[in-house]
C-alpha cells in the first residue's frame, strides 16, 4: 500500500472513532431508556418533596427530617428543601444539624438575606456570635423576603453589640425596630441593658437587676414619644431612686441631648462619670457636646484624648478627636486621628467624608482623590441597593451598610 494511503487510513481511524463515540453518546442522551431513568428519577424527587412538605404542614417532624434528607440527596439544589430542614431542626434545638442545613442553603442561594439571616440566627442560638454578627451582618447586603427574618437580624445583631459593650450602635438598632412597630420584653429588655451599659445577653443578667433593666427599657422606649417634661420628670424619678447606679444619667444625658438641651446633657454626662469614670463614651459624648455645640472645642479635647488612650479600638474616638483638633486648626494631628478611624470602620461615610475634608484642608490632594474615590464606591453600592433588603430602606432610618451609628450626640 501507498504510504500516503496508509498515512490517510490512520488520519480516517483518528476521526471516525472519535464520531462513532459521540453517536453512541448522542443516541444514549436522546434514547427511550436513559430518557425514562430520568424522568423516573425526576419523579422520585418530586414526589419525596411534597411528601416531605406534607409530613411537615401536618406536624409529622421526625418524617419530614426523614424526608427531606432523602429529596436533598436526590437534588443536593433544592433552596425551600434546605430552608424547611434547617428550620426543623433548630426548632428542636439541633443546631449544629441545622447549621449545616443552613450553610448549604447559602451555597445555593449566596444572594439571599433570608438565608444568609437564618446561619446567623442559628449561629446566635450556638453562642458563636462572632460568626453570628458577620453572616448576619451578610445578611443585610441582600434582599429579604421575608420581614420577620429582617427584624430578627437587627434584633440579634443589637443583642451582640450590647454583649460586646458596644452599647450606642445596639440602642440605634433597637430604635429602628421599634420604629418598625415591634413591641415585645425581649426589645424592652435590650434596650434597658444597653442604656445602663450592662454587658451581657436579654436573660443574662443578675436576676435582682432585671426589674430596674424591664424599667430603664420601657422608658428609653417610650420617651421618644412623650412630652418633654414628662419624659424628664420620669428620668429624674428613676436616677434619684439610686444615685450611684451607673446606666441612668447616661441615657437621660442622650435624652436631652436629642431635644437639643446640651448644657443640661453635658451636666447628666458629667454626672454619669462619677458612677462610670472609666467609661470612654460619656467622654466622647461631653467632648462632643463642648465642641459643637456649647463652642468649646478646647474643653473637649482633652476628654477626647482621655477616651481614645483608654479604648484605642474605638473608631468613634479617633473620629471625634479628629473633629475637634480640625476645629482648633491642627489639620495634622487630626489627618492622623482619622487615618486611624478609617482603618477601623473601613465603610464608614461619616468617617470617610471626614477625611476627604481633613485631606482638602492639609492640600493633600493624593489623599482627597483617594477619599472620594472611596466615597463614590460607597455611595455606588448604597445605590445598588436600593430597592433590596434592609439597606434600601435608608429614607426610614434604617443604617447604611457597614456604617455605625454616628457617635455624635444622638
Amino acid at each position: 500500500m501507498d504510504p500516503v494511503e496508509i498515512l490517510n487510513w490512520k488520519v480516517v481511524k483518528r476521526v471516525l472513532i472519535p464520531l462513532h463515540v459521540f453517536a453512541l453518546a448522542n443516541w444514549l442522551l436522546h434514547s427511550p431508556i436513559l430518557a425514562n431513568v430520568q424522568a423516573q428519577g425526576d419523579s422520585n424527587f418530586e414526589s419525596r418533596s411534597a411528601e416531605a412538605e406534607a409530613a411537615e404542614n401536618g406536624g409529622k417532624t421526625e418524617a419530614a427530617i426523614g424526608l427531606y434528607r432523602r429529596a436533598l440527596a436526590e437534588n443536593p439544589h433544592w433552596a425551600k428543601g434546605w430552608k424547611s430542614l434547617g428550620i426543623l431542626l433548630a426548632d428542636r434545638k439541633e443546631y449544629v444539624q441545622a447549621r449545616e442545613a443552613f450553610q448549604n442553603l447559602v451555597k445555593v442561594k449566596p444572594k439571599s438575606g433570608d438565608a444568609w439571616a437564618l446561619l446567623g440566627i442559628c449561629e446566635f442560638r450556638m453562642g458563636e456570635y462572632d460568626l453570628s454578627v458577620e453572616h448576619t451582618e451578610r445578611a443585610r447586603s441582600f434582599e429579604f423576603t421575608d420581614d420577620t427574618l429582617f427584624r430578627l437580624v437587627y434584633y440579634y445583631s443589637a443583642a451582640v453589640m450590647v454583649l460586646r459593650g458596644d452599647f450606642d450602635t445596639a440602642l440605634v438598632r433597637l430604635l429602628l425596630l421599634s420604629r418598625e412597630g415591634v413591641a415585645s420584653d425581649e426589645l424592652i429588655e435590650a434596650y434597658g441593658l444597653a442604656s445602663l451599659r450592662i454587658r451581657a445577653l436579654p436573660g443574662g443578667e443578675a436576676p435582682a437587676l432585671r426589674a430596674v433593666v424591664m424599667r430603664v427599657g420601657t422608658l428609653v422606649l417610650r420617651s421618644r414619644d412623650m412630652a418633654v417634661n414628662d419624659a424628664r420628670t420620669a428620668f429624674e424619678k428613676l436616677i434619684a431612686e439610686d444615685t450611684r447606679m451607673p446606666g441612668p444619667r447616661y441615657a437621660y444625658g442622650k435624652y436631652l441631648a436629642s431635644h437639643a438641651l446640651y448644657a443640661e446633657a453635658c451636666e447628666a454626662f458629667q454626672a454619669e462619670l462619677q458612677n462610670s469614670p472609666n467609661d470612654p463614651m460619656t467622654r466622647l459624648q461631653i467632648a462632643t457636646i463642648r465642641a459643637h455645640h456649647l463652642n468649646d472645642p478646647s474643653g473637649g479635647l482633652e476628654l477626647a484624648r482621655e477616651a481614645v488612650k483608654s479604648a484605642p479600638e474605638l473608631f468613634a474616638g479617633h473620629l471625634i478627636l479628629g473633629r475637634i483638633l480640625l476645629k482648633l486648626g491642627q489639620t495634622h494631628q487630626a489627618v492622623e486621628e482619622l487615618e486611624v478611624a478609617a482603618q477601623q470602620a473601613p465603610e464608614s461615610v461619616m468617617v470617610h467624608t471626614t477625611l476627604l475634608n481633613a485631606y482638602n484642608k492639609a492640600n493633600r490632594k493624593d489623599g482627597a482623590a483617594r477619599e472620594q474615590e472611596i466615597l463614590q464606591r460607597l455611595q455606588r453600592l448604597e445605590a445598588s441597593l436600593k430597592g433590596h433588603g434592609s439597606d434600601a430602606v435608608m429614607e426610614k432610618g434604617r443604617p447604611a451598610r457597614g456604617e455605625a451609628c454616628d457617635p455624635d450626640v444622638q
